[in-house]
């Protein structure tokens, strides 16, 4: 899972984009980098529906917001960082000159009391080692971004562990579908697909709603990630790992595009979960539908554990079945 180790903090996406973006020239020649978002086409004709698939490449982090005068950096969240895991977490600074490593400070254990709340992102610090505030700000300015720094695992079972498989996972499931897709003749393409990779999802879906806005789709899918069952949880409301990717039914999705996903799935023999969300989704799609004359939006999500947090996992068979899916649904969109 390559695309998991990319830097790409909402609003600092650049690493992230210039590395995608290259990446997908491979299968949409045209690619650029737009507004923080990754956008290229692959087929192309008069009359074809216009197919956008659309994948977020931020990540949820921090921005350094001080020096203290003894070298320690305050930070702030980016996105909805899961507070609980946070001390002890290795991280890494985009600074002036490079990526520095740290720790986040924790008490230690004798000046904790058990019965403590899970302390406030800005009560945390990170140390990177300096021993004095001159020597961090040679090096960090405030609003650098901070990233966690763990590098992705395999796990056992087929599955990988790292930072930022939301939405990395989605990055690579839609990367794989450009592949296939990209694979067809042009004539056996019944569709103008549009390729996005979007920016600051984590903060609104600005790229998102840029890229509908210019891109005009007809019908959008949103390529996310949703929560998982994990230890010690009701299997109510949760998808499962390793059962395929999840298809939204929502009061904001096109009724008949999810069904039409469905379909296809069920006609491709790939395996797939439904997901409700009668409320709205809280992904890109939301947005998507707000297309200039409006869009069929719909979501498919992968499955993820431990959303939010350093250690994100997700079933790579998920990933792929999540690849075919898309590219099988463009093969064939005119008929639905």
């Amino acid at each position: 899972m390559e695309t998991a180790a990319l830097r790409g903090v909402s609003g600092r996406e650049h690493q992230a984009a210039k590395a995608l973006c290259e990446q997908l020239k491979q299968f949409a020649p045209d690619a650029v980098c737009r507004d923080g978002s990754v956008i290229g086409h692959i087929g192309a004709g008069e009359g074809k529906p216009r197919l956008m698939l659309c994948a977020h490449l931020d990540q949820v982090g921090f921005f350094v917001t001080d020096i203290t005068k003894e070298g320690f950096l305050r930070i702030g969240a980016v996105g909805g960082v899961d507070r609980r895991l946070l001390p002890g977490q290795p991280v890494a600074v985009m600074g002036r000159n490079g990526e520095l490593f740290g720790v986040i400070s924790i008490l230690p254990p004798h000046l904790t009391k058990g019965d403590e709340a899970v302390p406030d992102t800005e009560q945390l610090c990170v140390d990177l080692g300096f021993a004095d505030a001159d020597a961090v700000k040679a090096q960090v300015a405030l609003g650098d971004a901070v990233y966690f720094a763990p590098k992705p695992m395999q796990l056992l079972g087929g599955r990988v562990t790292a930072p930022a498989l939301d939405d990395r996972c989605g990055v690579a499931a839609v990367m794989g579908a450009a592949e296939q897709i990209a694979a067809l003749p042009e004539d056996a393409l019944p569709c103008a697909v549009t390729i996005v990779f979007s920016a600051q999802e984590e903060r609104g879906s600005r790229g998102a709603r840029l890229a509908a806005l210019e891109e005009h789709p007809d019908i959008a899918i949103a390529v996310d990630v949703t929560f998982a069952m994990s230890y010690g949880e009701k299997p109510y409301g949760c998808m499962e790992l390793g059962k395929g990717p999840a298809i939204g039914i929502s009061s904001t999705l096109d009724e008949a595009l999810s069904q039409a996903l469905i379909c296809t799935a069920a006609a491709a023999g790939i395996p797939y979960q439904k997901e409700i969300m009668p409320d709205g989704t809280g992904t890109d799609a939301d947005w998507l539908a707000l297309a200039p004359g409006g869009a069929a939006a719909a979501t498919v999500s992968v499955p993820l554990q431990y959303m939010h947090t350093p250690v994100e996992v997700v079933d790579c068979g998920d990933v792929e079945q999540t690849a075919a899916l898309l590219a099988a649904f463009a093969g064939r969109c005119r008929d639905l």
